[in-house]
C-alpha cells in the first residue's frame, strides 16, 4: 500500500501518525507504537466507493480538533474530524452539486486535496481542470469559496 501523505493531528507533539489509502477504497490511520517501536495501523475510515486518490492531513496549528482530507475516483471528497486521538472520526461530505441526487459528486474523480498553512482552507483538483476552495462557516458546514478553471 502507497504512503500518500503524512500529517499530525493537534497534538503533534506526541503523535506521530500518517495516513494511507489506495485501491481498496480504504484509508487507514497509523501511529507511531514506543511499545512495539514501529507504526500500526490504528483506524480504518470506509465511506469512498471507489480508489482514494489522496489524502491531507491539516496543519494543526491552532486547529481545535483534527482535519484530514479525502479524494475519491468515486467523485467525492470527505472531510474527516477527530477531536481527540481518542475519539471517533466524524465524516463530512463536500457538496460541489445543487442536484438533490448528485450533491455529493464532483463532475469528475477528484485527484488532489491540499490544505492551506493555517489548515483553513482546502484546495480541490477535479478531472475536469477546475481547482476548488473550500471553507468551513461557522456553522460546521463546508462551502465553496472560489473555483479556478
Amino acid at each position: 500500500m502507497p504512503l500518500v501523505t503524512a500529517g499530525a493531528g493537534a497534538d503533534a507533539h506526541f503523535m506521530r501518525r500518517f495516513a494511507t489509502a489506495g485501491c481498496d477504497a480504504v484509508v487507514k490511520i497509523w501511529e507511531f507504537s514506543d511499545e512495539h517501536n514501529r507504526y500500526i495501523e490504528i483506524d480504518q475510515l470506509k465511506q469512498h466507493r471507489d480508489w482514494v486518490r489522496d489524502v491531507a492531513f491539516a496543519p494543526s496549528l491552532g486547529l481545535a480538533r483534527t482535519y484530514l482530507a479525502t479524494a475519491s475516483q468515486d467523485r467525492t471528497v470527505l472531510i474527516w474530524t477527530q477531536n481527540t486521538p481518542n475519539d471517533p472520526w466524524k465524516c463530512t461530505p463536500l457538496l460541489p452539486s445543487t442536484k438533490p441526487e448528485d450533491r455529493t459528486k464532483f463532475p469528475d474523480t477528484v485527484w488532489r486535496v491540499s490544505w492551506s498553512v493555517s489548515g483553513n482552507v482546502l484546495a480541490v483538483s477535479c478531472g475536469d481542470g477546475k481547482v476548488s476552495l473550500w471553507k468551513e462557516n461557522l456553522k460546521g458546514a463546508w462551502e465553496c469559496i472560489s473555483e479556478y478553471v
